[in-house]
């Protein structure tokens, strides 16, 4: 990251990854939504608290990732970003989907009732059947394959936009508030039509409809750092994007609340222009919470501080570690007889402390582990 700048981008990444954390431990407690884990009581506010986190939390962490890959991008050439980038996300995943993501398909399983150890569980795993049929998944970590192959993706994206005549022209047309709107409102499109038809798969493969969401934020996060403009229109226009933000927030739930939305009011919902606006007016939400915290964060957050270095250096190795930790010890929590506050409180207090003391005592002073979580090696001397 170049000096003292962009600080922001980095508060911003941290608390996206907290967010994370505290999203699935309320899945343990929401109402409606299933999870690997559940308590047999459950909570419709941390419910909506969810729902309100997951419009923009990944939206925003896609960015902030495309932001940054920009910025490796005019440190390297292409062969060199390529290989930074599988030794930093495709390794991790693969060692990690055996390593950690099995446990918590094993510990869901036998919270359902199913009878068999560890090593009788991984035989199933290493068939590669596609979970929940199967037991094989790599959950959570597959946000990191899907930053990879945007990543690859904003390659040319990159290269396109540092032409001098191509840059010459986007400077004049950015040079006016608002500018990136019209951008906006283009990458809405065919998220608004995929969603409809492509199931959310978290396969990589087949899901189309996170594609078309997803890449556009990486492809705008590179367009902001090659126009420093725009991020500049967004911190002055802060307070208008979250004004949006708020009455699309809480349009959305009266229609949610009420019954209104489209997949509630009618069977044929796929047949009515009507869903299509409200998938349309959930994706303007989605950017204008993003833009409300790249406005605010750039504002109040660009401040470097020896807890932003620790915390930018432990997000990926917690983000990695995190559900792994929360599915086990959830497990045992949802088994106990004692108050529902105080086992959320507890799971909060005692996932956060443990992946924070595992990345603190094991993986931070280890190279051999830095490596596996994808980090930088500690330069001797």
């Amino acid at each position: 990251m170049e000096k003292n700048r962009y600080y922001y981008i980095d508060f911003l990444r941290v608390i996206a990854i907290l967010m994370m954390f505290v999203f699935h431990v309320n899945m343990v407690f929401v109402a409606e939504n299933d999870w690997h884990i559940k308590d047999v009581s459950s909570s419709n506010v941390l419910m909506e608290l969810n729902y309100w986190m997951s419009s923009f939390r990944m939206p925003l962490l896609f960015l902030v990732s495309g932001f940054v890959s920009a910025i490796l991008l005019k440190k390297m050439n292409q062969r060199q970003f390529f290989q930074q980038r599988f030794k930093r996300l495709i390794i991790p995943t693969v060692i990690w989907t055996f390593l950690l993501v099995a446990p918590q398909i094993y510990f869901e399983r036998k919270l359902q009732g199913v009878d068999f150890n560890y090593l009788e569980f991984y035989r199933t795993f290493l068939k590669f059947e596609w979970y929940p049929k199967g037991n094989f998944h790599w959950l959570h970590l597959w946000f990191i394959p899907y930053l990879f192959c945007y990543n690859i993706i904003s390659i040319p994206l990159a290269s396109y936009l540092d032409k001098k005549s191509v840059k010459h022209r986007l400077e004049v047309f950015f040079n006016k508030d608002y500018s990136i709107v019209p951008i906006i409102i283009l990458a809405i499109i065919p998220y608004t039509f995929l969603a409809t038809r492509f199931q959310t798969t978290n396969d990589l493969i087949n899901d189309w409809a996170r594609h078309s969401f997803f890449i556009f934020f990486v492809f705008i996060g590179v367009l902001m750092y090659k126009f420093p403009i725009i991020l500049e229109q967004i911190e002055r226009k802060r307070l208008v994007y979250f004004r949006i933000a708020f009455i699309l927030i809480i349009f959305i739930n009266v229609l949610r609340w009420n019954g209104w939305s489209p997949f509630d009011l009618w069977d044929n919902w796929i047949t009515k222009p009507q869903t299509y606006i409200f998938i349309a007016i959930k994706n303007i939400n989605a950017w204008a919470w993003v833009f409300t915290s790249l406005g605010y964060g750039k504002k109040y957050l660009n401040k470097k501080s020896t807890l932003l270095a620790y915390c930018n250096q432990a997000v990926y190795p917690f983000y990695i570690l995190h559900q792994t930790i929360i599915v086990i010890i959830a497990y045992y929590v949802v088994q106990t007889p004692d108050n529902t506050a105080f086992k959320y409180v507890f799971l909060l207090l005692v996932c956060f402390s443990v992946c924070v003391l595992l990345y603190h005592l094991f993986i931070r002073p280890n190279n051999v582990m830095r490596f596996l979580f994808g980090m930088k090696k500690i330069k001797k001397g």
